[in-house]
């Protein structure tokens, strides 16, 4: 099968923080969390007699301030849906949200297909200094809006 960018599987990029700061990757902590709420729930619902799949994310590249995360289904790696895209968005902005500067660390939120080793993603150009940062708070757009791609 030829591989093209529609059958490529879908990952999860974030980047966060800045180089050398406490901030740097903040994200991760948040997403070992997501994992564990996402455990607890199946555990319960297993319990209750009801089948619910093991949802995680894994990380498998870090780089700078970003990670790269594939989606797992019981332990099956599958292409991102956007629903789990946009409901870890509302998850990160409910925990990384700063009153003081009305946004969250998060300057990179991206769902497409894995970069590659070092995470150079196609945003990044010789005129952003290939470091692309999404101009405004990623999250606040799935917060606010929700995202319609």
């Amino acid at each position: 099968m030829k591989i093209t960018e529609n059958s490529q599987l879908n990952v999860l990029i974030i980047g966060s923080g800045s180089m050398g700061h406490q901030n740097q990757r903040v994200h991760d902590e948040w997403i070992e969390k997501y994992n564990l709420f996402s455990k607890v729930e199946q555990q319960s619902a297993i319990k209750k007699g009801k089948f619910k799949d093991l949802i995680t994310l894994e990380g498998i590249d870090w780089c700078g301030t970003r990670t790269i995360y594939n989606y797992l289904v019981n332990g099956k790696h599958e292409s991102l849906p956007l629903k789990v895209f946009n409901d870890l968005g509302l998850f990160l902005w409910n925990h990384l949200y700063d009153y003081n500067t009305g946004r969250t660390p998060v300057h990179l939120f991206l769902r497409q297909s894995d970069p590659g080793l070092g995470i150079c993603i196609p945003q990044d150009t010789r005129e952003n200094g290939f470091s692309f940062r999404e101009q405004n708070d990623p999250l606040k757009k799935i917060y606010l809006e929700g995202l319609d791609k």
